[in-house]
């Protein structure tokens, strides 16, 4: 079985976040090592809802379960960054 490949994006920091933002660097290409599984309802993920709507069409949307895979790194700055959410699985693959 190949590989899986990290499915988030390698996100470049700068120094001055005033004048230059963060720079998108393209898709990471770091095997993955873990699988998070977030139930998008409404409640569950923290979105406050923003999730069920979709802006471009302005209709509601059903509930869904967005999946993404994660390569080391990324999953330091998930550990990191997101706390623990009522709707999402992390998973070791």
């Amino acid at each position: 079985m190949a590989d899986l490949i990290c499915t988030l994006r390698v996100i470049v920091p700068t120094f001055n976040a005033e004048f230059v933002p963060e720079e998108d660097a393209g898709p990471c290409t770091d095997r993955a090592v873990a699988r998070l599984m977030i139930e998008h309802d409404g409640e569950k993920c923290g979105d406050g809802g923003q999730c069920l709507f979709d802006p471009e069409e302005g209709l509601e949307l059903d509930p869904w379960t967005q999946t993404e895979l994660l390569c080391v790194v990324h999953l330091a700055e998930h550990h990191q960054a997101a706390g623990e959410l009522v709707g999402a699985t992390l998973t070791e693959l």
